[in-house]
């Protein structure tokens, strides 16, 4: 094994112009078109993450920690990471969310476009509705709220609809309504799905976003308000408030993952293009595994690196050759499992090669 100073210098010297990123992301786009074989569209999930680091190039973050704050982009159906962008820790979140957007879509397999969008707040950008609009991409993005949304929201006309959970079970004490709205002079017009939930015991509040730590929702009296920003007319209310609550899961759990099972919560050196490369080997190192876990039976579905470890790995088995035949001989309780696992790997056509 190379020393932590021999894989520091290999670092620098691939990260350098980062010629080493762009060779990963050839690779990268190799996994993932094996991946997406039977998946001509998927769902783009956007976030940026702090990455907390004492490096000598590192810059203090939004939260004031000194780190990186990395974009990452998430394809819903898989799991998987279609691109990264390392970026210091002084840049807004909200920067150039559109061109990461455009390098999702031309970091995935020529065969497989993006037709739907999930991002927070960060993306409410006039920009990133047009371009949506304009290439035919459903999304739904967390809007921010703000002074122009008082008379509305407080509307006692407004034509409330109780939320509804994904069972079709009315949820007590959360409510929406759709409206129309547009950001920009010419923005494109698009639908303002605003939900309300009841806070109770909630003392009454004025209805200022000026003073509001949380420009992503506003309070006022028991209810807080929030909305998201969305072109899914053929969704109901509650269902785009269910699909935009999903990215949860498809995207802050996963690099959540991506930090705490394969290494991209701590940066091992003091220069920034190598932890960048570093971060994209994270990532890789990620995919490969949630390749890997699509074969798997149902139960690894969700899981995490370290239940498959415990679950699959720590089998204690002994292989025998005979008759030119390999035979895997283990307890009878892993019989099935190791029988669905083999099963899966034989039936699985890669297109790696």
């Amino acid at each position: 094994m190379p020393t932590p100073q021999s894989i520091g210098i290999w670092l620098k010297r691939l990260g350098k112009d980062n010629r080493g990123i762009k060779a990963l992301s050839e690779v990268n786009k190799t996994v993932l078109k094996s991946a997406l074989c039977h998946c001509k569209n998927i769902t783009l999930d956007i976030d940026a993450s702090e990455v907390i680091a004492n490096k000598a190039d590192a810059q203090w973050t939004y939260n004031k920690n000194k780190g990186y704050v990395p974009m990452v982009g998430h394809i819903a159906q898989t799991g998987q990471i279609v691109a990264t962008d390392f970026r210091a820790g002084n840049v807004s979140p909200n920067t150039d969310n559109l061109g990461f957007i455009k390098h999702c879509q031309s970091s995935l397999p020529s065969s497989v476009k993006v037709n739907k969008l999930r991002i927070d707040a960060a993306g409410y950008q006039a920009k990133i509705i047009d371009y949506c609009v304009g290439q035919n991409i459903g999304f739904a993005i967390r809007a921010k709220m703000c002074q122009s949304f008082k008379d509305i929201i407080i509307d006692k006309d407004n034509q409330w609809q109780a939320l509804s959970d994904k069972q079709g079970k009315v949820i007590q004490g959360q409510e929406t309504f759709r409206m129309q709205h547009y950001i920009g002079k010419k923005g494109e017009i698009f639908n303002l799905i605003v939900q309300r939930k009841m806070c109770k015991g909630q003392m009454e509040l004025e209805l200022d976003t000026d003073t509001a730590q949380d420009l992503n929702q506003i309070t006022n009296g028991q209810y807080t308000y929030r909305a998201i920003a969305t072109n899914l007319d053929g969704l109901s209310e509650s269902e785009i408030v269910y699909f935009y609550n999903q990215r949860g899961e498809s995207s802050e759990n996963r690099i959540k993952e991506l930090k705490n099972d394969f290494g991209a919560k701590q940066m091992p050196c003091g220069d920034f293009n190598a932890n960048a490369l570093y971060f994209d080997i994270c990532s890789l190192s990620y995919n490969l595994f949630a390749l890997m876990r699509q074969l798997l039976p149902l139960e690894f579905v969700n899981k995490r690196a370290k239940y498959v470890r415990h679950r699959l790995y720590s089998i204690a088995t002994k292989v025998v050759l005979h008759g030119r035949q390999v035979i895997i001989k283990c307890q009878s309780q892993y019989y099935d499992l190791l029988n669905q696992v083999l099963s899966s790997i034989k039936t699985f056509k890669s297109l790696l090669i």
